[in-house]
């Protein structure tokens, strides 16, 4: 286009340079953001990796295509959501059945309470009916008594009907000494003078003593005897018994020289040193016997468990060796019963 002088000149807009930096920077970061998902891009398009045998083997896939593995991988999926269901509606039910037991135990609880304090207020009740009677038949005898006083004779001391008349008690009253001791004959005691012989009634001699139908001491030794008789009678029948136990009846004997195999010793066998022939106090000792080894001439004895013999030991320095000799010998049977010998004095 030709400008022909003297026409005016077109004009540029100045919007135009305010747009230009917007664009350059607009696209340097288009650039940047391409240039950035370039990789992931890549990485998304990159090709899944293939399981080996044996890593297929071990997930139970082996054999099977993508598709079935897929669609093995969605059953699964939809049996779990099922059974998440199933376990949300059980507790859901469990939830129900626990706010019912609740409620349930609520109302025990709440009728436990209401005949505990039924049970209460009727104990009360009747406890308090019971003391009204009680004062109520207090009160009428009182009443009774008082009127029973008041209808009595002015002076009387004891209500009627005792059997107690006017002037009784007066020769319980002093004598002219002032002693309060009132001296009382028996009714069947006999008046005696000095010679022994009875006074005849009415006469004037004072008695010098008194003779009685029974002596009383006749019948205190009377019932001292009885005692005695029975308390000798009681030891006469226990010294019998004693004699019985002791009358045991010989059926086996063990012979002198019995050896003891395996038998186990109850204690440390100790054995003192004699000095010049005697052993000062010498140490004891005690032997537990089995059945096996109470026996003569291989023959077994019947009934018995065990026995205990128990002795002092006595040592030899030269020799090194214990020696013990049995003081007494307890034999215990299959019944309970323990016979000792010697017998214990």
């Amino acid at each position: 286009m030709r400008v022909q002088p003297g026409e005016p000149s077109m004009k540029s807009n100045p919007l135009l340079k305010y747009l230009v930096v917007p664009l350059l920077l607009l696209t340097v970061f288009i650039g940047i953001k391409m240039m950035r998902g370039g990789p992931e891009q890549q990485a998304d398009n990159a090709p899944a990796p293939k399981l080996t045998a044996e890593q297929a083997k071990a997930l139970g896939v082996e054999g099977d295509t993508p598709s079935d593995t897929l669609r093995t991988v969605v059953a699964e999926g939809r049996e779990l959501k099922q059974q998440i269901t199933d376990v949300m509606a059980q507790n859901s039910a469990v939830k129900q059945d626990n706010e019912a037991l609740k409620q349930r135990l609520a109302n025990i609880d709440q009728t436990v309470e209401q005949r505990l304090k039924n049970a209460q207020e009727q104990f009360k009740l009747d406890s308090q009916q019971q003391q009204q009677s009680v004062m109520d038949g207090f009160k009428k005898q009182m009443d009774e008594l008082t009127r029973l006083g008041q209808n009595g004779s002015s002076g009387s001391e004891l209500p009627i009907g005792l059997g107690v008349h006017s002037g009784d008690g007066q020769q319980f009253k002093s004598d002219a000494n002032g002693s309060d001791i009132v001296w009382i004959d028996p009714q069947d005691a006999t008046a005696l003078d000095s010679n022994g012989k009875p006074i005849t009634a009415g006469t004037s001699v004072s008695p010098s003593g008194y003779s009685f139908p029974t002596a009383f001491g006749e019948s205190v030794d009377r019932g001292q005897k009885a005692l005695t008789t029975g308390a000798q009678s009681v030891r006469d029948d226990m010294g019998g018994q004693q004699q019985e136990r002791k009358k045991v009846r010989r059926a086996y004997t063990l012979p002198q020289n019995s050896t003891l195999m395996g038998s186990v010793a109850m204690s440390a066998l100790i054995g003192r040193v004699p000095v010049d022939g005697t052993v000062n106090d010498p140490y004891p000792f005690k032997v537990l016997i089995g059945p096996d080894n109470l026996t003569a001439n291989g023959i077994d004895l019947p009934d018995v468990a065990g026995a205990v013999a128990s002795g002092t030991a006595a040592g030899d320095w030269t020799l090194s060796c214990v020696r013990g000799q049995i003081k007494s010998l307890t034999f215990v049977f299959n019944d309970g019963t323990v016979r000792t010998l010697p017998a214990p004095v």
